[in-house]
């Protein structure tokens, strides 16, 4: 938030002053003044000043054109790339979390149907439904880490990889200047580049649910279930 409101302070501050220096540059103007300003209050103030009219307009007319310059070759191009960069990490996101659930499921021999799928998505579904007991020793989600084998957790490691890609492209083509946001999701990319290792060994099909249960769940160790997408909020705020 911090950061979209310092670069909107500063696409206001280049805009109003792109404005100043247009009536500048009219008022410094040796061109004759329109017809409709005459007898109005306007006048006055077009009226040239006593002197340096010259170096008022050259350097006005510089800033208009520095600042078009700066919208169509900078900013513009730079809001795009950002857009699009974005939307596809959210998209690549949204896909870690389908394809993981499929593997949940499968792994604790639930059917993996699409509509099953779309209301893992939501957080609070995915808590209920895993919580739920299966037998009177463990619920179902002990029962997907008793079933994640080397396979499905081959394929979980697969998925994390290619979004922990797409998170390193996007840290590096874009800059990111909300300090929170940066720290965020590097700290994601050593967790993700960790994952590599995970493994159907026991501590690892451990740390591997913990972390799978936070990202579905918005569980972490300080505040408990906050019910939050932290990934999304922070992609979003890039």
């Amino acid at each position: 938030m911090l950061t979209t409101i310092r670069r909107n302070a500063l696409d206001l501050a280049l805009l109003l002053l792109a404005m100043a220096s247009t009536l500048l540059m009219f008022k410094s103007s040796s061109d004759p003044r329109p017809e409709f300003i005459k007898g109005t209050w306007g006048e006055q103030f077009f009226n040239p000043f006593p002197i340096g009219n010259q170096i008022t307009y050259d350097i006005t007319v510089g800033v208009i054109v520095s600042f078009f310059v700066y919208v169509l070759v900078v900013r513009m191009p730079e809001q795009q790339k950002r857009r699009l960069l974005k939307t596809n990490l959210l998209r690549q996101y949204n896909v870690l979390k389908e394809e993981t659930i499929i593997q949940f499921l499968w792994a604790c021999n639930e059917s993996a149907s699409t509509t099953q799928i779309e209301r893992l998505k939501n957080r609070q579904d995915f808590k209920n439904f895993f919580k739920e007991n299966v037998s009177e020793s463990q619920n179902r989600w002990h029962a997907v880490m008793n079933g994640l084998n080397e396979t499905k957790i081959s394929d979980i490691v697969h998925e994390l990889s290619v979004f922990r890609d797409e998170v390193e492209y996007v840290l590096a083509a874009v800059d990111v200047s909300d300090p929170q946001v940066f720290a965020f999701m590097k700290r994601l990319s050593r967790i993700l580049r960790g994952g590599e290792r995970w493994s159907d060994d026991y501590d690892h099909v451990k740390a591997l649910a913990g972390f799978m249960w936070s990202v579905h769940t918005g569980w972490d160790s300080v505040n408990g279930f906050t019910g939050k997408d932290v990934i999304a909020d922070m992609i979003d705020r890039i």
